[in-house]
């Protein structure tokens, strides 16, 4: 006899969770067909438009399809290496975009070049960057991936001992 977790109900919701854990990390690391990315807002500079925590999803484009208003996702060594910021287009010069966050009292000083911006955001989902990075953690792996990969095991392993109590009456 040998463990078997196809059966289980706890199973779907560990495939559930560790299949959504893969597509994120691929998704937020490399993006979709190198057009579509994932990012997880940390600051409140764009409330209330998007809050902290939320996922935010983006459209590589042309440079020349942002307009004015839209909120774009551009590469920025300003915080952190590598980083990412989420700002709205306030004003075109030169080829150039002039960002602000809803939430800020002026323009940004640096100004956004083309190869800069990642994309134009397509979707916000509230929240769901708090769960998103916290599975990243190593709390969240266990969380998330260990401690139901657990349950199940244990749930198998009782129902194994029931089935072997009823072929030895």
């Amino acid at each position: 006899m040998f463990l078997s977790f196809r059966n289980s109900k706890l199973y779907i919701l560990f495939l559930i969770f560790f299949t959504f854990n893969v597509l994120i990390s691929l998704f937020i690391g490399n993006g979709l067909w190198g057009k579509f990315f994932v990012f997880i807002n940390i600051s409140s500079s764009m409330s209330p438009t998007i809050t902290k925590g939320d996922l935010i999803v983006v459209q590589k484009m042309k440079p020349t399809e942002y307009t004015i208003g839209d909120i774009i996702s551009f590469s920025s060594n300003r915080f952190e290496l590598n980083g990412v910021i989420t700002h709205r287009i306030e004003s075109i010069e030169n080829g150039q975009f002039i960002t602000k966050g809803d939430n800020n009292e002026s323009p940004d000083i640096r100004h956004v070049i083309p190869i800069q911006v990642r994309g134009s955001v397509i979707a916000i989902i509230p929240y769901l960057g708090f769960l998103t990075s916290s599975v990243n953690t190593m709390i969240g792996k266990v969380l998330f991936l260990i401690f139901p990969m657990v349950i199940i095991i244990i749930t198998e392993i009782k129902n194994i001992q029931k089935q072997y109590a009823i072929m030895k009456d």
